[in-house]
């Protein structure tokens, strides 16, 4: 049977639609074909690319490594100015676009990665957040990462990308302000009652730590999507210390694992929700946002409907594929 399920946190409806399933062997695996020899980010090639913005590891070797991404759709060097076009309004293309390079190994994916590999790769991304937030320039930082042909990738090498806005975009806002009145309103994080739901619930928890929890949402948008939300009062990987860290790359390693045994080399977007940079102070900021990285794997195209209703369809209810990842 169909089913309409809604999403607490993104205010949304999907549509479960089991009938709609295919084979697992029938999902989106592709991945980009690009040549080891002419990959600008192995070990050895680190001329073919802009110059270096940060690394992990000494001169002569690197675990992790951030350049300015070639093909920038923003660039730091303008500034963020808006005028009048006309009717219309513009806005300079002020911004930051930089690419982490997470591996200095050609063919290995992320979800063959070890925890000391997620370890450095999310030290990596909490120092780029940390300088960047340094510019008062900059408002929000989306840091995401496409993996597979299904996912948008264009190269093979495993890598994320940054990019760095002026502004809070709409969306993010929006849904901040949601935030922000459901602490006002119930005096408890919207954060909390959804980890208390998936606790009660039970059925969708993959992974559970003193500071981390990973579930299959209920009202899932992609089939085996994985939320991962700080069980502790933190709004930003800029605010977690050593430990948080170290527990966060276990927690994605034994998630990226269970879904590569299961779904074999899967295109796949994952996306770090951090707080924007808001003239609020860290306890406040805390009472409404809250760290939380969702992978979503990429097994079927967002058509038309998608598209046109904003609800997504998703063939296979969480608990299914909670059944499948333990099975």
């Amino acid at each position: 049977m169909s089913e309409f399920r809604y999403c607490k946190l993104n205010r949304k409806w999907v549509l479960f639609a089991p009938n709609r399933l295919k084979r697992i062997d029938e999902y989106n695996k592709s991945f980009p074909k690009d040549d080891e020899k002419d990959c600008p980010f192995e070990a050895g090639k680190e001329s073919f690319t802009p110059p270096e913005i940060f690394r992990i590891g000494s001169k002569d070797g690197w675990q992790c490594r951030v350049v300015p991404n070639l093909y920038n759709a923003l660039s730091i060097e303008e500034e963020p100015i808006s005028s009048r076009d006309g009717m219309f309004e513009k806005f300079d293309g002020f911004g930051a676009h930089e690419v982490i390079v997470e591996t200095p190994i050609h063919n290995r994916q992320m979800y063959d990665f070890t925890v000391d590999e997620f370890y450095y790769y999310f030290l990596t991304v909490q120092n780029r957040l940390k300088e960047l937030k340094k510019d008062e320039r900059f408002k929000y930082i989306s840091i995401f990462k496409n993996s597979g042909r299904g996912a948008g990738a264009t190269m093979s090498h495993s890598h994320s990308q940054l990019i760095g806005l002026p502004f809070v975009p709409n969306k993010i806002m929006d849904l901040f302000e949601y935030k922000k009145d459901y602490f006002k309103s119930k005096h408890r994080t919207l954060f909390d009652d959804i980890i208390y739901d998936e606790q009660i619930r039970d059925s969708g928890i993959l992974y559970e730590c003193r500071f981390f929890i990973a579930y299959l949402p209920y009202a899932s948008e992609f089939p085996f999507e994985v939320m991962i939300t700080s069980k502790v009062k933190k709004p930003s990987l800029i605010y977690f210390d050593d430990i948080f860290i170290k527990n966060l790359a276990k927690v994605v390693q034994v998630v990226m694992e269970q879904l590569r045994n299961k779904l074999g080399n899967f295109s796949y977007n994952m996306v770090i929700h951090n707080a924007p940079f808001l003239d609020i102070d860290e306890i406040e900021l805390a009472q409404i946002y809250r760290f939380y990285i969702r992978i979503l794997p990429r097994l079927y195209n967002i058509a038309g409907f998608e598209l046109d209703s904003g609800i997504f369809v998703n063939p296979i209810f969480p608990e299914v594929a909670m059944d499948a990842l333990n099975g």
